[in-house]
C-alpha cells in the first residue's frame, strides 16, 4: 500500500513538473500566437468587429444576430486577456437589441480609466428627409456589462434627423470622446460633430468642428500620447468651395484632418492629409486611419483618384504639413492602423484570383515612415475575410480581429500576433 501511495505521488509530481516546464509553456504560447480563434456562435450571423484599447483593458465587440430572435440584432463584446491571449466570456447589451449594423460604421464598446463601460449603437429612424436616417444611442455600466444603465439619446435636438459613421476614443481629461456625422448640416454631405462626456458619464458636451463632409465613410478620432487630439474624416469640396481643382462639375471627396491641443476647446482648420482630387458622385464607404509611431502622426486611406485606386500613406511633420502620398496597396480596402516603436501597422482585406476564383485575403503590412513597408498574409489562404481592426497588446505584440465568412454564417476571429516574430519580406518601395 506504501509503495501504490509512493508511486502516485511520484506521478503527480512529475505531471506537474511537466506541466510547469518553461520550456514547454513558451511552446504552448507560441502556438496560441499564431491560432485564429473564432469568437462568435457558429450558428448566426456576426459581423462589424471593433476593439477599444484603454491602455488597461482591450475590449472586442461586434454586432450579431440574436440567438433567440435571429430577425433582430444584438451588441456583444468580449474583454481580450493578454496573458491567455484569448477572449473571456461574451457580454450582451440588451438595450440594444435591434441595432443597425454597418461594417463602416459599426457599433463600439469603449471603456474609461475608471472602469465605466459605454455602449454605443445605432437604430434606424427613417423619416420624410432621410429614408436611410438613424439615431446615435448608448448604454454604460459600471459592473463590467452585468447591468446597464437606462439607455440615452445621443443628440436631443430633433431637427438632427440622422447620426452616423461613428468613433471613440478617450480624451486627454479621461473623458469619453465621440464623433460622429450629422444631418444638421446647410449644405451637400453632412456636419462632422464631436462630443464628450460630463462627470455623470453623459454626452452633453457637444459641438461641430468641420462642415459639409461626405455622407458615408468612417470618422477616426485619435488621441496621441502627448494629449493632443486629431480628427481625420473624407470632406466633401463642391464646386463653388476653397479647395476645388476646378476640373469638372463632380465634388471632390478627399481625406481632411484637423487637431486641438486644448482638450477639444479649439481645433485648427481642416487641411486636406493629400490632395488626391478623387471626382467621385458617391460615397465610397472607406474612411482614415491614425497613427502615432512615437514620433510622428501617421495616415492611411483609400482613394480612387485618378484611375489610381488604392491605399495610400503619409505622415505629417512638425509644421502639421503631410508630406506626399506612398502607395501600399492597389488592391487594399478598409485599413486600419496603429503604431509602435517607429513602425506602423496596418491591416486590410485584399483581393486576389487563384484558378479563376477570387478571394479576400487580410494583409499585415509593417510601414516604414519613408513609407517602404513589408506586407503579411495573416489569413488562411483561399479564404474570405474583410473589415479586419487591431489594436497594440504589449511592446511587441498586436492583435488583429476580422470578419470569415467562407462559414453559412460570417464569424469574428482574431489573433494575436508578435512584431517580433513576422517573416522577413522583401521590402515594396
Amino acid at each position: 500500500m506504501k509503495k501504490i501511495i509512493s508511486l502516485l505521488i511520484l506521478i503527480i509530481v512529475l505531471q506537474s513538473c511537466q506541466n510547469s516546464n518553461p520550456v514547454k509553456a513558451k511552446n504552448n504560447r507560441k502556438e496560441l500566437k499564431n491560432k485564429v480563434f473564432t469568437l462568435t456562435d457558429p450558428n448566426v450571423n456576426s459581423e462589424a468587429p471593433y476593439i477599444f484599447n484603454s491602455g488597461q483593458k482591450i475590449i472586442v465587440n461586434w454586432t450579431q444576430r440574436d440567438e433567440h430572435d435571429k430577425k433582430q440584432n444584438l451588441l456583444k463584446f468580449a474583454f481580450y486577456n493578454p496573458e491567455t491571449l484569448q477572449c473571456d466570456s461574451i457580454i450582451s447589451v440588451p438595450a440594444s437589441k435591434g441595432l443597425q449594423v454597418h461594417p463602416e460604421s459599426m457599433a463600439k464598446v469603449g471603456i474609461k480609466k475608471d472602469g465605466t463601460i459605454f455602449a454605443i449603437y445605432r437604430k434606424k429612424s427613417p423619416t420624410d428627409r432621410s429614408r436611410f436616417g438613424g439615431l446615435l444611442y448608448y448604454v454604460t455600466s459600471k459592473d463590467n456589462g452585468k447591468t446597464w444603465s437606462a439607455e440615452h439619446r445621443l443628440v436631443q435636438d430633433t431637427t438632427s434627423t440622422s447620426q452616423s459613421f461613428y468613433d471613440i476614443g478617450l480624451l486627454p481629461n479621461g473623458n469619453m470622446g465621440l464623433t460622429w456625422l450629422d444631418s444638421r448640416s446647410k449644405r451637400r454631405g453632412k456636419t462632422l460633430y464631436l462630443a464628450q462626456t460630463d462627470t455623470q458619464n453623459i454626452f452633453s458636451i457637444q459641438k461641430p468642428v468641420a462642415f459639409s463632409t461626405c455622407e458615408c465613410c468612417r470618422t477616426d478620432l485619435y488621441t496621441d500620447p502627448l494629449g493632443q487630439i486629431h480628427i481625420a474624416y473624407r470632406n466633401l469640396i463642391e464646386p463653388d468651395e476653397p479647395g476645388f481643382d476646378g476640373e469638372g462639375l463632380t465634388e471632390i471627396r478627399d481625406m481632411y484632418y484637423l487637431k486641438s491641443v486644448d482638450t477639444a476647446k479649439t481645433f485648427t482648420q481642416p487641411i486636406p492629409i493629400s490632395r488626391d482630387n478623387w471626382h467621385i458622385y458617391g460615397c465610397p464607404h472607406t474612411g482614415p486611419s491614425l497613427a502615432y509611431d512615437g514620433k510622428q502622426l501617421g495616415a492611411i486611406w483609400f482613394t480612387g483618384a485618378h484611375q489610381q485606386p488604392g491605399l495610400y500613406f503619409t505622415t505629417q511633420d512638425d509644421n502639421q504639413k503631410f508630406a506626399p502620398r506612398k502607395e501600399i496597396s492597389k488592391e487594399g480596402r478598409h485599413p486600419q492602423m496603429i503604431g509602435i516603436n517607429g513602425k506602423y501597422y496596418a491591416v486590410y482585406e485584399s483581393y486576389y484570383e487563384t484558378n479563376g476564383k477570387g478571394y479576400y485575403k487580410i494583409i499585415l503590412d509593417v510601414i516604414n515612415p519613408n513609407g517602404q513597408h513589408q506586407t503579411h498574409e495573416i489569413s488562411k489562404p483561399l479564404t474570405l475575410n474583410d473589415h479586419a481592426v487591431l489594436t497594440q497588446i504589449s511592446k511587441n505584440q498586436i492583435l488583429v480581429a476580422w470578419v470569415n465568412t467562407d462559414t453559412r454564417h460570417p464569424k469574428i476571429v482574431y489573433k494575436t500576433i508578435s512584431v517580433n516574430n513576422l517573416p522577413n519580406n522583401k521590402k515594396i518601395k
